[in-house]
């Protein structure tokens, strides 16, 4: 053999390098899609130098063909159009399959990828699409594809992100099938807190009646769950934040009151030891959302929400473990100008709110722009002409 024969590449050389653009972090992360797409060109590289005959080690197998999609999958949340490119190469396996190309079978692996990339561009319905399709080969008798949580999750994931009555729907009835296939002996598919915290998110994204309380029944049934020995399930601050949110976007005249209720529960049970569900800057952030949108109730729903979003905001400012944020600053000034009547009261409040975020160096475009909604034009314009001048001062 020749010096350049003995040293020709085969597959696993030209797998380690596929893989190694699929699952390169350091870098600009936007060149995902310029490292999917180098990908592809190597496995175009190899078909050509096999078919060829130049080199008969070369052969794309399914790891090749899986590392693509995987890397294309990745890239789909910078380029949208990079999902469908990882949809193309798992069609593109399953037809070299079905021709008798044993060795590029479509795994478990290269499925949920191809769901992750619509996954992340919220486009649920192919991601469901492709979760059935797994079904159905499962169904025929290909163990192999049998869909597991992570699969589930993928898609619930995607109508999460998609929103909707339609979505929460879907995701209500994945979640029970899911709880049905577990509860019936299925381990592969037991519904994880990632699981339950999809479907809460795509129930507070929808306009169904009763949202919310649907997402706390969730939360409810999580507890209860992980009190009678799976731990696993016990539900985190994430989980709650989302139940809150659920109720922020309600038409619940009551929302600001659940909220709370919420809150206070995280609270009482963090100070018992229990950190997982410590409140953090999102949690007071909803609470003061869910008060801010309590519009459609009677003055003393209004009152009482009011109330309720000022004792979340004075509470974040006085905890060590959790501190305000720009949002939370536009929020407290839209619950101001949705709950307090327009007039001297109001400006005063909004300034004093204000001065407190510039202290911090938290007052930003947004919160000068919520400012001149929630303040009288000549009252805004003086306290933020106020504003430049002591920025001018301290630049200087």
């Amino acid at each position: 053999a020749t010096q350049s024969e003995k040293i020709q590449p085969d597959t696993c050389s030209f797998n380690s390098v596929i893989h190694a653009y699929a699952n390169t972090r350091s870098g600009n992360v936007t060149q995902a899609p310029q490292r999917a797409r180098r990908a592809e060109e190597l496995i175009h590289q190899m078909e050509s130098l096999y078919k060829s005959g130049e080199n008969d080690n070369v052969k794309p197998d399914v790891v090749t063909y899986s590392a693509v999609v995987n890397a294309y999958a990745k890239a789909a949340v910078h380029e949208a159009e990079c999902a469908s490119k990882a949809m193309n190469i798992l069609d593109k396996m399953v037809e070299l399959y079905n021709g008798g190309d044993k060795g590029v079978k479509p795994n478990k692996r290269t499925y949920t990828s191809a769901i992750n990339a619509f996954a992340r561009i919220g486009q649920a319905d192919t991601a469901d699409d492709i979760l059935s399709k797994m079904k159905v080969r499962h169904e025929e008798g290909d163990d192999s594809l049998k869909p597991d949580t992570v699969c589930y999750s993928s898609v619930l994931d995607a109508y999460a992100k998609m929103g909707g009555e339609e979505a929460a729907f879907r995701a209500e009835e994945l979640l029970q099938e899911m709880e049905d296939l577990y509860n019936n002996g299925d381990n592969d598919v037991k519904p994880n807190t990632q699981t339950y915290r999809s479907v809460i998110t795509a129930l507070g994204k929808s306009k169904q009646p009763r949202a919310a309380e649907k997402a706390e029944q969730i939360l409810e049934e999580m507890e209860y769950i992980s009190s009678h020995g799976a731990r696993d399930l016990a539900p985190n601050t994430i989980v709650y934040n989302a139940v809150i949110d659920a109720y922020a976007r309600s038409k619940s005249v009551s929302k600001a009151y659940r909220a709370e209720l919420l809150l206070e529960r995280m609270i009482e049970e963090s100070n018992k030891g229990k950190l997982s569900i410590r409140p953090d800057t999102i949690t007071f952030n909803s609470v003061i959302n869910a008060a801010a949108k309590s519009v459609h109730g009677d003055s003393v729903v209004r009152k009482e929400a009011y109330m309720i979003g000022l004792n979340a905001f004075k509470t974040l400012h006085g905890l060590d473990y959790c501190k305000p944020s720009s949002v939370t600053y536009v929020t407290f000034l839209k619950l101001l100008d949705n709950l307090v009547e327009s007039g001297t009261s109001r400006d005063y409040m909004a300034k004093k709110v204000f001065g407190l975020s510039s202290s911090l160096g938290l007052a930003n475009d947004l919160v000068k722009a919520q400012l001149r909604k929630t303040c009288s034009p000549l009252v805004a314009q003086n306290i933020l002409l106020s504003c430049d001048e002591k920025e001018d001062t301290n630049a200087t």
